[in-house]
């Protein structure tokens, strides 16, 4: 092949010698019961994962109140009891949650 038409002409060669085939009956059965079974599965677990959803939003909501309503007297306590340098370890605790809630969300909804 040393150029353009020859290439096309053996992509137009090797197109009109594909013959489709359709699968047989039983090949469709069985792939249509594992997508029905698929979807009841999906469709019994959605509550499930809803209230996944809704308990991390809550946990989350629940310590951003604190964190608000007594952010300063725990910046104080860490800060007279020279733990201060364990607020990084807090953070990356937090986004490492925040990291799997995410991928289990994801996981779940493919």
């Amino acid at each position: 092949m040393t150029n353009d038409h020859d290439l096309d002409l053996l992509i137009k060669n090797m197109a009109a010698d594909h013959q489709p085939e359709l699968p047989s009956p039983g090949l469709i059965w069985w792939r249509a019961q594992i997508l029905k079974k698929q979807a009841e599965k999906e469709r019994i677990e959605r509550p499930v994962m809803i209230m996944r959803m809704i308990a991390a939003a809550m946990c989350l909501l629940v310590v951003i109140a604190l964190w608000v309503s007594q952010g300063s007297s725990v910046w104080d306590s860490l800060s007279r009891s020279g733990l201060l340098f364990l607020l990084p370890v807090l953070l990356a605790a937090v986004i490492l949650t925040a990291a799997f809630l995410a991928l289990m969300w994801r996981t779940s909804r493919v």
